[in-house]
C-alpha cells in the first residue's frame, strides 16, 4: 500500500466502465491506496476495489446492461426514476454479483464518498459504514441524480448526486493530508463542461429548494474550476492523472455490451501504458528534472506514447496542455 497518497474517482455513469478497468489493472499490480475519494457511479466501482474483487465490476456492467428495466424511459415519465434504482443498489450487491463487505469493514482504507443535501446545498460526506446497507444506501444517494432519480433520506439528510456540490473530491483528500493523489477522471482530456440547457426544469423541479437550483445552475463552474487546479496539480507533480486522451464512445446510460467492453479495456491498457510512470510517482522517484515533452504531456494528463507518425497530432495534444 502507498502510505501517503490518496486515489480520486470520477463518476460518470455507465462511463466508469473506464475507471473499472483501471482499478482492475490496480488490482493485479498489488496498488492499494490508504484512501479512495469519490463520488456518484464511481462510489460503486470502488466497493469492488475496497473489497478487492477483481472483474465484479465488469460483471456489474454485464448485470446493468442485460437488464431490460435498468434504464427506462416510461419508468422516467411515471416514476421520476430513470434508473431501477432498487435492482442496482439492493439486488445487484446483494444476490446479482455479492460485494464483500467484510473486506471493505477489514480494509485499512478510508472510503469517502461524496453526497449533496439538496436543502442546504451543502456537500456531506461520509467515510464510516456500519453495514452493508449503510454503504448501499450512501452509494444510492451519491449516484440519484436530479430529475431523474428520487432523493434518499439518510442521516437526517434529503441527500443526492455528491456530484452536484463536489464533483471531484480532490480537496477532500489533500485536506485529510494526502498531498500526492492519483486521480481517475471519465472525461477526455481537454473537456470543458458547459451550462446546462435545463435551467427552467430544475426551476419548476425544485422551486422549493432554491440552493439546489443555484448549485445546478453553477455546476459548470465548479466543475471547470476544478479541471484547472487539477491541471496545477499535475504541473507540480502533486497528482497522476489517469484519464482518455479523447471522449469515450458513450454516454451516462450507455447499456451496450460491446461498447462497455471496450471502454473498459481501454482504462485497463491506458493505465497499463502509463504503469511505469505512476510506479516511478507512487515511489517518490519523480522530481524536478528536465523532461522531454511526452512526460511533460503525461504530468499533465494525457499520453504517454503519442504517435510518431502524426506530427499534427502531437501539435494539438501540446497546445491542448498549454495552461
Amino acid at each position: 500500500m502507498t502510505d501517503s497518497t490518496g486515489l480520486m474517482i470520477e463518476g460518470g455513469g455507465m462511463r466508469s466502465a473506464y475507471a473499472a478497468g483501471v482499478l482492475d489493472l490496480f488490482l493485479d499490480q498489488n496498488i492499494e491506496f490508504p484512501a479512495v475519494a469519490t463520488t456518484s457511479a464511481g462510489a460503486i466501482i470502488s466497493s469492488s476495489f475496497i473489497s478487492k474483487q477483481r472483474d465484479r465490476n465488469y460483471e456489474i456492467l454485464k448485470a446493468v446492461s442485460s437488464h431490460p428495466q435498468t434504464i427506462s424511459f416510461k419508468r422516467l415519465l411515471r416514476q421520476r426514476e430513470l434508473f431501477n434504482m432498487d435492482y442496482i443498489f439492493d439486488k445487484i450487491p446483494s444476490e446479482i454479483v455479492p460485494l464483500d463487505f467484510n473486506r471493505i469493514s477489514d480494509s485499512n482504507t478510508d472510503f469517502l464518498i461524496g453526497t449533496t443535501d439538496i436543502n442546504t446545498g451543502s456537500p456531506v460526506y461520509y467515510d464510516t459504514y456500519e453495514t452493508m446497507d449503510d454503504l448501499n444506501t450512501v452509494t444510492r444517494a451519491s449516484c440519484s441524480l436530479p430529475a431523474l432519480s428520487r432523493s434518499v433520506l439518510y442521516d437526517n439528510h434529503e441527500l443526492m448526486d455528491g456530484g452536484i456540490s463536489n464533483p471531484i473530491l480532490i480537496d477532500s483528500l489533500i485536506d485529510r493530508g494526502y498531498k500526492k493523489n492519483v486521480v481517475i477522471l471519465t472525461r477526455n482530456m481537454g473537456y470543458f463542461k458547459r451550462a446546462t440547457q435545463l435551467n427552467w426544469l430544475y426551476k419548476k423541479m425544485f422551486k422549493e429548494r432554491p440552493m439546489l437550483v443555484k448549485l445546478l445552475f453553477n455546476r459548470h463552474i465548479i466543475y471547470n474550476q476544478t479541471i484547472e487546479k487539477l491541471k496545477k496539480l499535475a504541473a507540480e507533480n502533486k497528482i497522476f492523472l489517469i484519464q482518455p486522451d479523447l471522449p469515450l464512445a458513450a454516454s451516462r446510460v450507455e447499456k451496450r455490451k460491446i461498447r462497455l467492453k471496450d471502454i473498459y479495456n481501454q482504462g485497463y491498457k491506458d493505465a497499463e501504458r502509463k504503469l511505469p510512470a505512476l510506479k516511478m510517482f507512487l515511489s517518490g522517484a519523480m522530481g524536478n528534472e528536465k523532461i522531454g515533452v511526452e512526460e511533460r504531456l503525461w504530468r499533465r494528463g494525457n499520453l504517454l506514447d503519442l504517435p510518431e507518425e502524426s506530427a499534427g497530432f502531437t501539435d494539438y495534444m501540446i497546445n491542448q496542455t498549454r495552461f
